[in-house]
């Protein structure tokens, strides 16, 4: 505690120096000096003294009324700190999409354990909503996951930026009817040679609405007779064998191995983008582990980020 709240508040207490200075190990002369230095400092006196006792002025009241509160503070927070140093001390609660479920397991986790040996690692798997909300209830510290747009109250550390493709089946009719076209990064397919193929979507519909909502608006009839899916992995594995097309970052594409498997294109009357960041709380009390995660995951995604370009 600071020595001026201990002091003050222990000679309000006992009413007197003498006995203020046996309970603070002080000598009576070295408090009253204390005491008459900070009065000086202060402008005010802050006790009257009447003989031997010293009795609060008016500003003296509010002074001590003010000390008292933050010496309650200080404990409150002293109190928190060890709470949360009892909580945290050697374990990182990560959260991540599924379509990064390999990514995480294979490289950053082996990174993190490698620089902290003895940490604990908390994986949990959830949609992007449901991971933000984690992260804002601390019920996580950090969450890896692909985003649009950055959440207010959080903290976003963007790791790298990547274009939104289509994902086809390779050797099918659809590079036939690709072209090279100005301001998109891979090969352009018009509407009416995307509207013949069958899409594969995730529930609702959802990046396909997202990605593509101009082809959903103008035409209702792309949604029949599709394959839903329930994560990304899922969906490449079916375009992979020819049952339909996918809309999704890029960065997924090469994060889950299906580089290789798949052909991608661009749509659309712009290149859309889409970043993996890493999302964590303000007041988060291992910044360190994640700035720690941060450097790992830029690291890891240099070789994806240059197939991403």
């Amino acid at each position: 505690m600071d020595k001026t709240t201990e002091y003050i508040l222990e000679v309000a207490r006992c009413g007197g120096i003498a006995g203020a200075a046996r309970n603070l190990h002080i000598t009576s002369s070295a408090l009253s000096k204390f005491i008459i230095q900070k009065e000086k400092e202060l402008g005010l006196s802050i006790f009257d003294r009447t003989g031997n006792k010293f009795i609060l002025t008016y500003p003296g009241e509010r002074y001590v009324e003010m000390l008292s509160e933050i010496r309650k503070r200080q404990q409150e927070m002293d109190a928190e700190m060890r709470r949360l140093a009892d909580l945290y001390t050697g374990r990182l609660r990560l959260g991540f999409q599924m379509s990064l479920a390999g990514y995480i397991t294979r490289k950053i986790v082996p990174a993190m354990q490698d620089q902290y040996p003895d940490i604990r690692l908390y994986l949990k798997e959830a949609s992007g909503r449901e991971l933000e909300r984690l992260v804002q209830n601390d019920q996580l510290d950090a969450t890896l996951m692909i985003m649009e747009e950055e959440p207010d109250g959080l903290c976003c550390e963007k790791i790298c930026s990547c274009p939104v493709v289509l994902a086809a089946a390779k050797d099918i009719p659809l590079k036939a009817r690709a072209m090279t076209k100005e301001g998109f990064s891979r090969p352009w397919l018009p509407d009416e040679a995307i509207l013949s193929e069958k899409p594969v979507l995730d529930e609702e519909a959802h990046s396909l609405r997202k990605y593509a909502g101009y082809l959903v608006n103008a035409h209702p009839e792309f949604l029949k007779d599709e394959i839903t899916i329930s994560n990304a992995r899922s969906g490449l594995m079916c375009v992979a064998q020819d049952l339909g097309i996918i809309f999704l970052p890029e960065i997924l594409v090469h994060a889950m191995g299906f580089t290789e498997e798949v052909d991608l294109y661009s749509f659309g009357t712009a290149e859309q983008y889409s970043c993996l960041s890493v999302l964590y709380h303000p007041k988060s009390a291992v910044k360190a582990e994640i700035q720690e995660l941060i450097c790992r995951v830029r690291e890891n995604i240099r070789e994806l980020e240059m197939n991403c370009c």
